[in-house]
């Protein structure tokens, strides 16, 4: 039976494989699921940094989890520890559980090494004779052989239980069952005794426990030799688990640690397969388990709160879709999309903090409050209070110039042009809005000495060009084929719409200035339609003002109006009807010039 217990104890199935081969799977787990981007939380956190925190709300990668906390805990190490302390408590204890089971092992040595001594000063025989009872006058050859050959079998079982329990004990990563496994292998010694306590018969058990003890002759050279022996015996059996087994396990906790956990955590990536590429996107750092629990993402905030304060499917910060297909287009549509098919130029305030209504309130509302939160104020805020986010930089701020069109001056010729899109927050009504009131607007460049408060939206433009182009783009000015480029925003900012001639294309986005760019600013050419050539333009460019267009029919006539041409609207008497739409589209048919500016005269 101990024979059973040493071979099954010794089996890979039982000891499992090295730790060492653990680095391997850290590595493979790290470079795969630990960045996937599909595996972030509500607050924008990476799995690995969840993992490598101990975050209890983890349905995830919980075997990883559980290791690091076994590590930490064997080694002595805090969750953002990579180097190993002096005091380890797990080596400690593992080196305590082995030195106990060496002990256990060679006090069985003795003990065999006692009884071999003991038998040996018994005369031999054919035939074992007894002097009284308890006591042997002979003891036949065979029965001492037999004697002799089970306790040295005795004696390499355990041989064999001690590198069997020490390799197991050694391997043991969880401290809490150090101990209890150091116990568990002491029974395996005590088998033979418990079979025979509970197995043989009674009587020959009262002869055995009335034999005459043997008296071993022990001087006092051999008891300080062999004192001497079992203590460098019991060094040696100490070193070399040390040395071949509990060290290189630390070593190995310690790299499976950093390789689960070090480096930067807060990332994850995607693979984009029609392009070849790997996107990527900085995460949100985890700061503390107090903040953890109590943080005040807008997405946890809005889970939250309909979880105990609203009434299922109606909420302020959560769009609940009507069915599957609505959740998920609510899912992916982006702020351009959403801009283009369903958009006003009001400033939502006055309808969710004032006494109006609009039949698309509800729609708008998780919008509304969404933005509020973002600006800081949960229940409610008004625009004027969310805008000073109109030019921010920051992604949030789309839904506040999406719900505050007006305050962010979405509809404004001459608001600071910074982020200014349909895709950034401004809907294309304010920009249809915007683009019939330049219609009755000079062809002119804006003279700043006679507007200060232009140059201010101006000068808050170009400053802001910097820090947009290097958070958006990710481009350092201060490379040298930039270098002209800072001296270039300070001139242009200094001098006005003077300054675009000199550098006429965005060296960052390769557009003109004055066509603006699709993804960071408005057209240009809205402040300085003379330096950019408008006046002279013998076919109006889209990003051109239409002032400069002159008394002119539009040279794009809308697909979207119930005529198709200057010609048929004024047949049916549209031109008297709605004056504005004929001065802004059939100026020339509608003779409307005198409602442009200097009756539609490019200067």
């Amino acid at each position: 039976m101990q024979i059973s217990f040493f071979l099954i104890l010794l089996s890979e199935d039982f000891l499992g494989e090295p730790f060492g081969k653990q680095v391997e799977v850290a590595k493979a787990w790290r470079e795969s699921i630990a960045h996937d981007f599909k595996h972030m939380d509500l607050g924008d956190e990476s799995l690995v940094s969840r993992v490598c925190r101990g975050d209890g709300t983890l349905i995830l990668s919980t075997p990883q989890m559980q290791m690091l906390d076994q590590i930490n805990a064997f080694i002595g190490l805090g969750k953002a520890d990579f180097e190993a302390p002096y005091f380890q408590p797990g080596v400690l204890l593992c080196m305590m559980c082995i030195l106990l089971w060496c002990l256990y092992l060679l006090n069985e040595f003795r003990q065999v090494v006692f009884s071999l001594e003991a038998v040996s000063q018994l005369p031999r025989g054919p035939r074992t004779q007894w002097r009284r009872r308890g006591s042997f006058q002979t003891i036949s050859y065979g029965r001492f052989a037999i004697y002799c050959f089970m306790r040295l079998s005795r004696f390499m079982i355990a041989v064999g239980l001690l590198y069997a329990g020490v390799q197991w004990l050694a391997g043991t990563i969880s401290i809490t069952e150090l101990i209890l496994n150091a116990v568990a292998l002491s029974a395996v010694l005590q088998i033979d005794e418990m079979v025979f306590a509970a197995l043989m018969p009674k009587k020959i058990q009262i002869c055995i426990q009335d034999l005459e003890a043997i008296k071993v002759p022990y001087s006092k050279g051999r008891s300080q030799t062999e004192s001497i022996m079992l203590l460098v015996g019991i060094t040696c059996l100490m070193l070399w688990p040390w040395m071949y087994n509990v060290g290189p396990l630390s070593w190995d906790m310690i790299e499976v640690k950093r390789q689960y956990c070090g480096g930067t955590q807060n990332f994850v990536v995607a693979d984009n397969q029609l392009q070849g590429i790997t996107a990527g996107l900085v995460t949100s750092e985890y700061a503390d388990q107090s903040d953890h629990l109590n943080q005040t993402s807008l997405i946890r905030f809005a889970v939250r709160r309909h979880i105990w304060q609203e009434p299922l499917g109606t909420s302020n910060y959560i769009r609940f879709g009507k069915d599957r297909a609505d959740f998920v287009s609510a899912k992916e549509i982006s702020m351009y999309h959403r801009n283009v098919h369903d958009s006003l130029c009001i400033d939502f305030d006055e309808i969710f903090l004032g006494n109006a209504t609009h039949e698309l309130q509800e729609f708008y509302r998780p919008y509304f409050y969404s933005a509020s939160f973002e600006a800081g104020f949960p229940d409610g805020a008004s625009c004027a209070e969310m805008a000073h986010l109109c030019s921010s930089l920051e992604p949030s701020a789309r839904l506040v110039r999406h719900v505050c069109p007006r305050t962010c001056g979405c509809h404004l010729q001459h608001a600071n042009p910074m982020l200014k899109l349909v895709g950034e927050g401004c809907s294309s009504a304010c920009f249809t809005e915007r683009d019939t009131a330049m219609r009755f607007t000079a062809c002119e460049d804006v003279d700043f000495e006679e507007s200060p408060h232009l140059r201010e939206e101006w000068e808050v433009f170009w400053d802001s060009y910097r820090p947009l182009v290097e958070q958006r783009v990710g481009v350092n000015l201060s490379s040298p084929s930039l270098s002209f480029l800072p001296d270039f925003l300070a001139h242009v900012k200094k001098v006005g719409c003077p300054g675009l001639g000199i550098v006429t294309m965005d060296p960052v986005t390769r557009s003109p200035w004055c066509s603006g760019s699709s993804l960071f600013y408005a057209p240009l050419a809205a402040w300085c339609p003379q330096t950019c050539g408008c006046h002279t333009s013998a076919t109006l460019t889209e990003w051109c003002p239409r002032s400069c267009e002159g008394c002119k029919d539009t040279a794009i006539f809308p697909t979207n109006l119930p005529v198709s041409d200057c010609a048929q609207a004024h047949q049916l008497g549209l031109c008297e009807a709605l004056p504005v739409q004929a001065a802004v589209l059939c100026a020339a048919t509608c003779d409307a010039c005198s409602a442009l500016y200097n009756n539609g005269t490019i200067v």
